[in-house]
């Protein structure tokens, strides 16, 4: 586990001792009498995001990131509560362009503006907490057993190499058109909402990939007590990622490290038993590995060796 999971399970756990909180293992909370899901999340800025970055993306990413969470969960958006502090000077034409962010994707994702806060601070600071309906069931594992089978929506490491080509962390030879994609994911995730509906009553867990694909196995592996085994050749990527790896071939460590840990995919990461059914049904979705006796991550190559890697995920903390 992480630091944040750890300082959640020390301090927070210990105050939600009850149902409703699914004590604090899964994407959001869940009022059954209600049929009601509630996840909320927050984004600090140059903690999250650059100062400079448009307002328009800002808005739409907030509440991507937080659909995600609702998919995770398999359940149907309906609004949310916003709040926002940010300094004076930019309240007006900061919040114009923001606005018009958060109005297309409320349009494009039928959503709900119920209320929430304002106040002024040094820095941007972003909190949305979103509301989501349920047929009587959601995702409330958070656990698997052997033999079941890993599985991923879309592609993964996207977002976190745009991040690096973003950051210019690491100088990479790829073409133009290959960074415009990676960034893109970064700033404008999809939230996989019609897959999380789909895979209800057919997965044993369901979890968004937030932090970075390693963390959230480590996470699911540590609740189930047993090892996640997962095979890079199995791993969906993109044609932008594709190409990193092969014209950077002095790199393919750090690349390999930076798709497996880099975080911010929110693509879905759940386990499947025996479900062919669902598998031709959901497309876009990849096996990568499986559960087995054992504890940790283990990841191997398509030779069979086992890769080691230095870094698992994004920690708040």
């Amino acid at each position: 586990m992480n630091n944040e999971k750890k300082i959640i399970d020390k301090y927070l756990l210990p105050l939600a001792q009850n149902k409703e909180s699914l004590f604090l293992k899964n994407d959001a909370a869940y009022f059954k009498k209600r049929n009601l899901v509630i996840s909320t999340d927050m984004m600090i800025e140059d903690k999250h995001f650059k100062k400079n970055i448009d307002p328009d993306l800002l808005a739409k990413k907030l509440v991507r990131i937080n659909l995600s969470d609702i998919a995770a969960m398999g359940a149907v958006p309906e609004g949310f509560f916003l709040n926002i502090a940010l300094p004076k000077s930019k309240a007006q034409g900061w919040l114009k362009n923001f606005t018009k962010g958060l109005k297309s994707d409320m349009k494009k994702f039928n959503l709900k503006l119920y209320g929430g806060d304002m106040s002024s601070s040094d820095k941007i600071f972003l909190s949305l907490t979103i509301l989501g309906k349920t047929n009587s069931y959601c995702h409330k594992k958070n656990y698997t057993k052997s033999n079941s089978g890993i599985f991923v929506t879309g592609c993964i490491g996207d977002a976190g190499l745009g991040y690096e080509i973003m950051s210019n962390d690491l100088i990479f030879n790829c073409s133009t058109k290959s960074k415009k994609k990676l960034i893109q994911k970064l700033l404008l995730p999809e939230p996989r909402l019609s897959a999380g509906k789909q895979l209800l009553n057919y997965a044993e867990f369901c979890t968004d990939i937030s932090d970075g694909l390693l963390e959230e196995l480590s996470f699911i592996a540590y609740q189930s007590n047993k090892q996640a085994n997962i095979y890079l050749d199995k791993i969906p990527l993109s044609f932008a990622s594709k190409e990193l790896l092969m014209k950077n071939k002095k790199k393919v460590n750090d690349i390999w490290e930076i798709i497996l840990s880099g975080g911010e995919d929110y693509e879905l990461l759940f386990c499947l038993s025996k479900t062919p059914k669902l598998r031709k049904k959901l497309k876009g979705i990849s096996k990568i590995g499986y559960f087995s006796k054992g504890k940790g991550v283990r990841i191997f190559d398509s030779d069979g060796k086992e890769f080691k890697t230095k870094k698992f995920g994004f920690s708040h903390f």
